[in-house]
């Protein structure tokens, strides 16, 4: 297994947090490494930088996802002790959980609601992409989205609507689930070929 730890895509995030990430280059790796067939890719993105809101962080989604990795696994910031994030907390004006983790509930540029919602979009994201059951409908769903972030948002907002969250779901139930997302969702817009955005 080969698990790269992007973390953002976003140049002012990665520039502040002292990391050196060419997206490009990793592009270029991860399509070679998928040519073989033979080594699982686990990459990773973290919710709660700075300079990362909403709107950066769906586009660092995007853009690592467009790479097909086998896992991707988005993460939240943990404040710990001693850390760059934990002395620039103030600075950043990041809250966190008092206990461990320490993961982050709001920063500067990514509000407490907004947090909520990338953790519905890492709830969907491990149940219909990183477990590996719907590789061929998420690929089909995905076509049907401009945006793989939005695509997941949308999904969540569904479950959030009709009470799914916090249930335990067979396999079965949550294909059928994901039928009646995409029923409601485009109700014959498919047809037509329409993206949503």
């Amino acid at each position: 297994q080969l698990e790269i730890g992007v973390q953002s895509t976003n140049e002012k995030t990665l520039e502040t947090i002292r990391r050196k990430t060419d997206i490009e280059e990793i592009r270029q790796i991860t399509a070679t490494i998928n040519s073989w067939h033979n080594i699982h890719q686990h990459l990773d993105l973290i919710a709660g930088l700075p300079f990362e809101d909403y709107d950066t962080f769906a586009k660092s989604f995007d853009e690592i996802y467009e790479l097909r990795p086998n896992q991707l696994q988005l993460g939240f910031l943990k404040v710990l002790k001693g850390s760059y994030m934990y002395e620039h907390a103030k600075e950043y004006e990041i809250e966190y959980h008092s206990r461990p983790p320490y993961e982050v509930l709001k920063t500067k540029w990514l509000p407490y609601e907004d947090v909520l919602k990338i953790r519905q979009v890492e709830e969907m994201l491990e149940v219909y992409y990183n477990s590996g059951q719907f590789e061929i409908t998420m690929k089909v769903l995905g076509v049907l989205f401009k945006s793989a972030f939005f695509m997941f948002q949308e999904l969540g907002k569904y479950y959030e609507r009709n009470g799914y969250f916090g249930m335990s779901h067979a396999r079965i139930r949550r294909s059928e689930i994901l039928l009646e997302f995409i029923k409601e969702t485009f109700a014959g817009d498919i047809t037509a070929g329409e993206q949503r955005n």
